[in-house]
């Protein structure tokens, strides 16, 4: 399994070193069968200005994933989804086929996130 609190914690090291004055905060989530995590991209006066959904393998298949997605982009959030590299074919299918819609999607390799293996 993807060790999803690796990988955010890298991509909260990321932005804050590209602008200091962003806060990052990140919650992990899990369920009988997955784990995921949004990460919440905070500017000075902390507003949030952006959401990053990250998804494991298999845990964008759960039933109210696009749903979270699309009510963060009609709320109005600047919002995506970081995936791995092997799903993404897959991932764009299905969430099109269950009415995704006003987010971004990103490959871990795009963000220059490298997967860790939990053991």
């Amino acid at each position: 399994m993807t060790d999803l609190s690796r990988i955010m914690a890298n991509r909260a090291e990321n932005v804050t070193a590209r602008d200091p004055d962003l806060t990052v905060r990140y919650s992990l989530y899990t369920d009988d069968r997955h784990e995921w995590g949004i990460l919440h991209i905070l500017d000075p006066e902390e507003k949030v200005i952006g959401l990053e959904f990250f998804e494991s393998e298999d845990s964008w298949r759960r039933p109210n994933a696009v749903d979270d997605y699309n009510m963060a982009a009609h709320e109005g959030y600047p919002a995506s989804v970081v995936i791995p590299d092997e799903v993404f074919s897959q991932f764009i299918r299905e969430v099109h086929q269950r009415g995704g819609e006003g987010f971004s999607t990103y490959l871990l390799s795009e963000l220059n996130l490298a997967p860790r293996i939990r053991a």
